[in-house]
Parts: structure tokens; sequence; C-alpha cells
């Protein structure tokens, strides 16, 4: 039996219908896949970001973090800092006020005892006005002069401090006189220090066979006169400055403390500029 040719086409143009709708399919098929690998892509990008987004924030927390610590050691070395010079200017307050108040101290201590000294004095003359007159002998002038020596002396003896101005005093009148000595022959620091009073108790030490150092009992402080040149690589020489114009006869001596078996520079001194150049 022969099929008729109008079956022939419909079967051939219903497959064609049946493979174009397969292909339009398969394209449609690939084109879903092509924008969820996109989708992916984007979504993983996405992912991606919010990673290094958190990353950063931490990065920025950690950094805050450091800012703060940093600020607070700042304001600890700043604290420490305040410390350290509130310290010493009470330190120094401390000292110039109990200088202060020793001198004032001594000070009424002689006006008492040169108060006591004059009453003394007005009741031996006014129980010797009762006795009937001898032949006068003459008194010896320095004898008042004498009572205050002593008194002065005494005074010296009790307070260290106020002794060792005094020797620095001295020293700063008499300083070229002690160079002087030195240029003669002498073996101990004793033989330097012949000419200073007794009563200022005066110790002596040489350094570097050129520095005189001096001080008296029961203060650490050393007074330091320089009685030859010093060598231009000498470590001492930033103890001793030129005078000023006009002041070349003065001879200051410079003030040291010890500390830890080393001598440490409280004021620089003055000396003869032939010795400092």
């Amino acid at each position: 039996m022969t099929v008729p040719p109008i079956v022939e086409f419909a079967t051939i143009a219903v497959a064609l219908i049946i493979s174009a709708c397969a292909a339009y399919a398969i394209v449609q098929i690939r084109r879903t896949l092509k924008q969820q690998q996109k989708l992916m892509g984007a979504i993983a990008a996405v992912e991606e970001f919010q990673k290094l987004q958190r990353e950063f924030g931490q990065f920025l927390k950690r950094m805050e973090s450091d800012s703060r610590e940093l600020q607070r050691i700042a304001l600890q070395i700043e604290g420490a800092v305040a410390a350290v010079n509130d310290g010493i200017h009470t330190a120094t307050t401390s000292a110039a006020d109990r200088q202060r108040a020793a001198i004032e101290s001594l000070r009424d201590y002689m006006d008492a005892q040169e108060q006591r000294l004059a009453t003394v004095v007005e009741t031996v003359s006014g129980s010797l006005r009762t006795f009937p007159r001898r032949a006068e002998t003459p008194q010896p002038a320095h004898e008042n002069g004498g009572d205050h020596s002593r008194l002065r002396r005494e005074t010296l003896r009790q307070h260290p401090e106020l002794r060792f101005e005094v020797l620095k005093e001295w020293l700063s009148i008499n300083a070229l006189g002690i160079q002087r000595r030195a240029t003669r022959s002498w073996k101990t620091a004793g033989d330097l220090i012949a000419g200073v009073p007794e009563y200022l108790e005066p110790e002596a030490e040489v350094l570097d066979d050129c520095i005189l150092l001096i001080s008296t009992r029961q203060v650490d402080e050393k007074l330091a006169i320089l009685f030859r040149e010093l060598d231009s690589s000498s470590e001492y020489r930033q103890w001793f400055e030129q005078p000023l114009q006009g002041q070349n006869g003065l001879h200051t001596p410079a003030v040291l403390t010890r500390s830890q078996g080393h001598l440490k520079l409280v004021a620089k001194g003055t000396n003869a500029p032939s010795l400092i150049h």
C-alpha cells in the first residue's frame, strides 16, 4: 500500500518543527547556563569583596587599638617626665629653703649671743661701778673682738653648710695665693692649703696633678681650683670657664659632688685665663 504524498509532507513538516523546537530549547538552555555562570561569578566576587571588607575592618580595629595603646604610652611618659621635673623642682626648692633656714637660724643665734654678751657686759659694768675706783689700767682693745671671733668659730663648727660657704668665699679671694704656692716645692695637698684658716676645717686632695679639691668636714660637696694648665684633651676642662670681662681678678672655685665614686659638676668655676687656654 502506497503512502500518499501529503502524509509524507506532513511527517517531514512535523519532524522539522520538532527539530527546530529542540534546537531552540538547546539554545535557550545554553543561554541560561551562561547567565547562571555569570551570576555565580558575580556571587563569588561579592563574597570575596565581603571577605576583604571584613579583613579591612579588622585591620582598622587593630590600627585603632594600636593608636590607643601608643597614646596611653605617650601619656605615661609625659606623666613620668612631669613627675621627674616636679621631684627636681621640689628637691631644689627644699635645698634652698633649708639653706635659707640655716642662715636665718645662724643670724638669730648670733643676734641672741650678741644680746646676751651685751647684757653680761652691762651687768659687769654696773657691778664694777659699785666698787671704789682704782688706778685705771688700759683694757686690751682686741678683747671684744676675741669674743666675737670665738663666737664665729663656734658657729662655723656647728654649721657645716655655712662653713662650706665661708670656705668657698675665702678660696675665691685667696685662690691666686694657692696657685702661687703650687709653683713652689710641695709634697702633699696639705702643703697647698697651709694658709687656709684651721676653723674652716679644710680637707684637700690633688686630682690629676693639676686640680686641687678642697672640702670641709661633714660636707659632701667639693671645691676645685686649677693650679696648673690642663691638657687640651682633659675631661676636666668643662669644669672651668674664662672669667667675664672686667673680672679677671676673680677666681671662683668649681663646685663638685661625688656620686657613686665619680665627681659630678654642680657649678662651673673661673680661673686664671693662662691656665685654661
